[in-house]
């Protein structure tokens, strides 16, 4: 008798205290998500930083510190019993005849803005040459028309499904709930800064005011086009790997 009451106590300590983690994780989700992202991409991308992988090798830590917003919502849907609802978030990205224009919208609209902009920079005399395509793409020439399709669609399995379920589906509508639409683009955006920089710096690419908000314009791009799109985490895919 005294071992099953001992057995069932320890039962019910164990049963409360998986309450209380999962109460602990539901009440800081947000700043779970944030802190656990971007611990686990600065800790494989710093390892990039410091030369620690061959350049053969590079794309071990860069796609397991990529992995990392999807990665942490799986986490957090398992230590919450699912109150944090990854699979309800993946749901959520849609195909049919009525999200299509959405669809062609974010595939071509970043990328239409970008030349756009090239070309305004080369006509008012701030760029010698006009460049409508960075230089290695250009080599290809026609065969570009062939190459974006094929590459586009299983690269949406890559950055886009690794991330946009973490930024745009689960982060961004609890802080535009919390803050309104413009601040919670802004902590969003910010926030994506921020945890590319790591990464950006094992490549060379070191923080700038004009980085900051070029990414910033990019992700209020593609806020918009998800919340217009009735929040389809499909559109916000499309529109991150157009800008590859």
């Amino acid at each position: 008798m005294l071992i099953r009451w001992k057995s069932t106590k320890t039962a019910r300590l164990i049963s409360l205290e998986k309450k209380r983690v999962k109460e602990f994780i539901v009440k800081h989700q947000l700043a779970l998500f944030a802190v656990i992202t971007l611990c686990i991409g600065w800790f494989w991308w710093a390892q990039m930083a410091l030369g620690l992988w061959p350049m053969e090798y590079i794309i071990v830590p860069s796609s397991l510190g990529g992995i990392s917003p999807i990665l942490t919502l799986v986490i957090l849907q398992k230590l919450s019993a699912r109150k944090v609802d990854l699979d309800g978030i993946v749901k959520t990205a849609k195909v049919g005849r009525v999200q299509a224009p959405w669809l062609i919208i974010a595939a071509f609209s970043l990328p239409l803005m970008i030349t756009i902009g090239n070309a305004l920079s080369f006509l008012f005399g701030f760029e010698s040459a006009l460049n409508l395509l960075n230089p290695d793409p250009a080599t290809l020439g026609w065969a570009l028309l062939a190459i974006v399709p094929i590459t586009f669609f299983p690269g949406l399995l890559t950055s886009p499904l690794f991330e946009e379920p973490g930024w745009r589906g689960f982060a961004l509508p609890k802080l535009q709930a919390m803050y309104g639409r413009e601040l919670g683009s802004l902590l969003v955006g910010s926030y994506w800064w921020l945890w590319h920089q790591m990464s950006n710096i094992a490549f060379g690419i070191f923080p700038s005011i004009i980085g900051y908000v070029y990414m910033l314009g990019q992700s209020f791009s593609i806020d918009s086009m998800y919340n217009l799109s009735k929040r389809n985490l499909l559109v916000a895919m499309f529109a991150h790997q157009s800008l590859f």
